[in-house]
C-alpha cells in the first residue's frame, strides 16, 4: 500500500507540471537524467491516462529522447481513483515517424476527425483510433472509424498478414478501415472503405492520412492522400 501510495504521489507532481505554473524540466536525483513533463502531452481515454512524447535528456550530453507511458485507473466508491498499473514504450527520437499527437483534426473540406490515443500494445507498439466527429466548426460528421498502430508494417497485428506488407515504406504509421467512412456525396472521405488499408504521418501541425487500397486490391504507395490540419481546443 505504500509503495501504491508512493507511485500515485509521484504520479500527482508529474501531472502538476502540466499546469502553467512555469515548470522545467527537473534531474532526477541520484542520475544523470532529467524529464520535462510540461513538454509532453496528456490525453485520457477510458480508464487510461495517456502521457505522449515526454522528454528524457541526459544532462551530460544534452541527448533527448521521446517516451510514451500509460497509468491506468481503477475506481473503489470508499476511496476514488486508485491507480493500477504504468507502462511504457522504448524511446522514440523526436521527428520519428511514431511521432503522432493526438487531436481533433479538420479536412480541406471542413469535416472533422478526432485521433485519440495512444494505447500501449505488446511490442513496443501502441494503438490510436481515427473517428469522424461532430464539433463546432466542422461540417457534417462522416462515418469515419479506423485504428492505428505504431511500429513498422512488418509484424503489424491488424495488417501483417496482408501480401502488401512486405512492400510498404516505414515512412507511414499504418492501420485499417473499421467502417466505411462517408455516405455523403462529395466528401473526399468517401473512397475510405472497410478494411481499406490507411496510413498516417505527422508534419507539424498537420496530420496526412493516405488510403492504401481501391476496391479489393491493396498498394503500396498512397492512392489517396488528405492533408488534415490540428484544431487547437
Amino acid at each position: 500500500m505504500m509503495r501504491t501510495k508512493a507511485i500515485i504521489s509521484t504520479f500527482s507532481v508529474g501531472l502538476a507540471c502540466f499546469l502553467p505554473t512555469g515548470l522545467s524540466a527537473e534531474v532526477i536525483p541520484g542520475t544523470d537524467f532529467s524529464i520535462d513533463f510540461h513538454a509532453g502531452h496528456v490525453v485520457g481515454a477510458g480508464r487510461n491516462i495517456n502521457m505522449i512524447r515526454v522528454p528524457v535528456t541526459d544532462v551530460n550530453t544534452g541527448q533527448t529522447t521521446l517516451w510514451d507511458a500509460t497509468f491506468k485507473f481503477s475506481f473503489i466508491p470508499t476511496q476514488g481513483f486508485v491507480f493500477e498499473e504504468i507502462s511504457s514504450v522504448s524511446p522514440s527520437q523526436p521527428g520519428s515517424i511514431t511521432d503522432i499527437v493526438p487531436g481533433l483534426y479538420r479536412t480541406q473540406q471542413g469535416r472533422c476527425l478526432l485521433l485519440e490515443g495512444s494505447t500501449l500494445l505488446d511490442g513496443n507498439r501502441s494503438l490510436y483510433t481515427i473517428r469522424g466527429v461532430q464539433e463546432e466548426g466542422c461540417g457534417a460528421q462522416d462515418n469515419f472509424s479506423a485504428q492505428i498502430v505504431s511500429g513498422i508494417a512488418s509484424g503489424h497485428p491488424d495488417i501483417g498478414e496482408r501480401d502488401i506488407v512486405i512492400n510498404l515504406s516505414d515512412n507511414w504509421t499504418y492501420g485499417f478501415m473499421a467502417d466505411r467512412a462517408s455516405n455523403s456525396s462529395g466528401s473526399t472521405l468517401q473512397p475510405f472503405s472497410q478494411n481499406h488499408l490507411i496510413g498516417i504521418r505527422q508534419s507539424g501541425e498537420q496530420l496526412i492520412l493516405g488510403r492504401f487500397s481501391d476496391g479489393g486490391a491493396d498498394f503500396k504507395d498512397p492512392v489517396q492522400t488528405l492533408i488534415l490540419t490540428r484544431l487547437v481546443q
